[in-house]
Order: C-alpha cells, then structure tokens, then sequence
C-alpha cells in the first residue's frame, strides 16, 4: 500500500462490525480464519491510517483490539447508522469504511478510494455496476444527506451516493484488475456459516 496517499488524505479507517450476525448465529467478528478473528484481519488492512475506529453496537464491544470503538447512535438503522456515527465520532476529514466480514477486501483498495475522495463527498466501488457501499470512502460533508435517508426511514446506504458528489471506481477496469485483482475474488462476505466454511476451505 502506497501509505505517502495517507499522508496526503486526512482519512481514517473504520470496520463496521454493528451487524446482529443473526444469519451467522454467532458474533461473526470473532470467528477465526488462519487462526485470526475477523476483526483483527479487517483492523490490520488499515494499518498506516492514522486513525482507525470500529463501529459496533456498544462501546465495549472489541475494546480489546486496540482500536477507538464508535457505538452506534442508532443501532435500528443498520450499516447506515454505523456509517453517521463513525463519520461524526472521526477526528479526520474522511472516513475509508470496510465491513468486518469481508477479509479478502486488500488494503490498497482503502488508499485508492481515500485518494479518490479527496475534495469531493465520496468515492465509492462498483462491480458489474452494483454499488458496494460498506466499501465507501465518505467526507464529513456526507452527513447531512446520510441523515436525511434516516430521517425518511430510507436504511439502504447506497442511496445517498446519488445525493453526493460522488467519484465511482470500476473495480472492473482493466488497469484497477492488474492493480487490485478479480473483484470476485476479493468481493466475499462471510455473512452466514455455509459462506465462511467455504472461505476457510479456500485458504
């Protein structure tokens, strides 16, 4: 990771680890692969921010791991709240956000969308053209439309990007392939117990 993007980005990292894991039926934070939990493996790709968070449903959850840990406002709104609260809770400028549940989502991907982000309200990634908004990087000038979708009771995040002045990375470009690898590869989330066996009979 080119980590001079950083420095030139006031950008923090934050892991969205609010989620209930009711399809998982566990605290899929703390399942281990490699021998490793979840969170530890999303905390270590933003290494070399000089801010990272991890946003959770109480302030207690994963003090443990070293990181500031941003309960969430408002636990009923979902990934959006998680998304309001860390972008109020940060110092920095911009927030570089990745769900706790997908480990294969490389490091690189984070400076790529902070440098994108720069002076605008977002960057964000696109597969196949579906927006992948858990992977955003958002600006603090996001908020007020990040609140106006809560306050209309409208819980999906990837509404407010056509709200915003928006920078879109295609994760299939040619150039974005060599540089970061097949999104499908990456693009995995281990949501339920049947998608993370298949993840750790992959590695």
């Amino acid at each position: 990771m080119n980590n001079n993007i950083l420095f030139e980005v006031p950008a923090a990292g934050c892991v969205l680890a609010g989620g209930r894991s009711r399809r998982m039926g566990a605290d899929k934070a703390l399942l281990e692969l490699d021998g490793k939990p979840l969170i530890a493996i999303a905390l270590e790709r933003f290494s070399g921010f000089p801010e990272i968070l991890v946003s959770a449903a109480s302030a207690e959850s994963y003090a443990s791991f070293g990181a500031r840990v941003v309960a969430d406002e408002d636990p009923g709104l979902g990934p959006l709240g998680g998304l309001i609260s860390a972008l109020k809770a940060a110092r920095s400028e911009y927030v570089c956000f990745r769900p706790v549940d997908a480990p294969f989502v490389p490091a690189e991907l984070h400076a790529m969308l902070a440098k994108a982000c720069l002076g605008r309200d977002a960057a964000v990634p696109v597969c196949k053209g579906s927006i992948e908004p858990l992977l955003a990087c958002l600006a603090k000038s996001a908020l007020p439309a990040l609140e106006g979708l809560a306050a209309a009771k409208n819980y999906k995040a990837a509404d407010v990007f056509p709200l915003l002045d928006t920078s879109y990375i295609d994760l299939d470009d040619p150039e974005t392939v060599l540089e970061l690898g097949e999104p499908s590869a990456y693009l995995v989330n281990a949501n339920d117990p049947l998608t993370f066996a298949k993840i750790g009979d992959r590695r």
